[in-house]
């Protein structure tokens, strides 16, 4: 009771100071935990994008990837106290923060029994309000060690990964030197605030279509191979959904076919489209194994694909990810969501003015991006490129005015995207599931 009064207490207190230790000046300009209009697939999503118009120049990147020990559990009460004063927190808000950083005494009961009494001290205690927000705060200034040498970091709460541009000609043994400058830069901060870092999560890689360095890494969750062909990564996940589909089917005689569905969409539908950012541009060759998966619950359930989409509102995944990734472009030409996709989706003035333009929100689209393609045999750019979310602005210029421009946010866009595939599918075009697919030849493309 006591703890629930005093979470109660600090969601009264928060928005006294909420819109000022919270802003990108206090928590930094990339951290995507905690914090409003961003999350963990944002991350992932601003990632990929910065890795390919990487591959697009024919660049390298040099990847360091760091995780705090014990990060939450690990907080010097002092410097976090003088890091608020440095911000200007007034002092009656102070005299609240250092009250609610003092020590605190815990202890374990099971089944009536009581532990020993253990001190709580120099944290930001795991499960509170404020907890998330004075970390950000805290860990803030380590964004100075990493840029110090010229890399760029994206965190993720205590997750943090930096990552640098190199010309394609920058030797491996030059890259991996840099990256551990970089590392060391880092302990040096990690030190002076009394953080460590846990070296077995530690790594480095290059990332490179040719010359590629290091084991596949797991980024926020997800695997990625240093050639970012993500591969490997859709096979493993349409394994893992393939045990979870089974469990949701032997409840079969249990349910409906409209219940079947529904579960499916609670139990499993989340867990594969988080993964969505990260394997938009895979081959379609293993994009099929994760389409079998929702085959299979359809067939179950005794629907067709078009059945599915009119009566159940659930598209094919492919579909899905489509909608998922133009939500993304639209969420950014509004204005909302994080800023830092406004450098890859941007504002192409010539075609909004132009007659042949089906909307005003044209973007300018992305192209051959190196002069050296197509100039040599096998020079051609990858496919992966074209299929990513950089090909998706094609798709998203040419879509219906009606689309664009009258909704004024993500879910009615998407909704209306939705709407118009089950146009454009009882209508019966047999492409209809491609609807938004950069993958269609625009010859034969439903929106053409």
């Amino acid at each position: 009771m006591t703890a629930q009064l005093a979470k109660v207490m600090e969601r009264l207190l928060q928005p006294l100071f909420v819109p000022v230790l919270m802003s990108e000046i206090s928590i930094g300009a990339n951290q995507f935990a905690y914090c409003r209009e961003r999350g963990a697939r944002d991350a992932i999503a601003y990632l990929m994008l910065s890795w390919f118009m990487c591959f697009l120049q024919k660049r390298k990147i040099g990847l360091y990837m760091a995780d705090v020990s014990a990060a939450f559990d690990r907080v010097s009460v002092d410097r976090l106290i003088a890091k608020l004063i440095a911000r200007n927190v007034p002092e009656d808000l102070l005299k609240v923060f250092v009250s609610w950083l003092r020590a605190r005494w815990a202890e374990v009961v099971v089944n009536g029994a009581k532990s020993a009494k253990m001190k709580l001290q120099d944290m930001v205690f795991q499960g509170t309000v404020w907890g998330p927000m004075f970390w950000n705060v805290f860990y803030q200034d380590a964004d100075k060690a990493i840029r110090s040498n010229g890399f760029l970091e994206i965190v993720f709460a205590d997750d943090l990964n930096a990552f640098k541009e190199y010309d394609s000609t920058k030797s491996t043994g030059d890259i991996l030197a840099d990256i551990d400058t970089c590392q060391t830069s880092l302990h040096r901060w990690g030190r002076a605030n009394q953080v460590t870092f846990d070296a077995a999560k530690e790594s480095r890689h290059i990332l490179s279509r040719k010359s590629p360095h290091g084991e596949p890494f797991k980024l926020l969750g997800i695997w990625f191979d240093c050639k970012l062909v993500m591969t490997d990564t859709v096979f493993a996940l349409a394994k893992d959904c393939r045990w979870k589909l089974t469990a949701i089917l032997r409840t079969a005689r249990y349910n409906t076919c409209m219940q079947l569905v529904l579960l499916y969409k609670a139990q499993l539908l989340s867990f594969i489209e988080y993964r969505t950012p990260a394997i938009y541009h895979a081959c379609a060759s293993s994009l099929e194994k994760l389409e079998h998966i929702q085959d299979r619950l359809l067939e179950a359930a005794g629907m067709s694909s078009l059945d599915a989409l009119v009566h159940c509102r659930l598209a094919p995944l492919s579909a899905r990810r489509d909608i998922a990734m133009l939500g993304l472009i639209h969420r950014t030409v509004l204005g909302k969501g994080p800023s830092h996709f406004r450098t890859f989706f941007k504002a192409d003035a010539q075609a909004r003015v132009a007659a042949t333009a089906r909307h005003r929100l044209q973007l300018i689209e992305y192209k051959d991006g190196h002069w050296t393609d197509f100039a040599l045999p096998n020079s051609r750019p990858a496919d992966y490129i074209s299929y990513s979310m950089l090909g998706l602005v094609s798709v998203y210029n040419r879509l219906p005015a009606e689309i664009v421009e009258a909704t004024s946010s993500v879910s009615a866009f998407q909704g209306t995207l939705q709407a118009f595939m089950v146009d454009i599918a009882t209508a019966g075009h047999e492409d209809w599931a491609q609807t938004f697919s950069p993958r269609v030849p625009w010859h034969r493309h439903p929106l053409s």
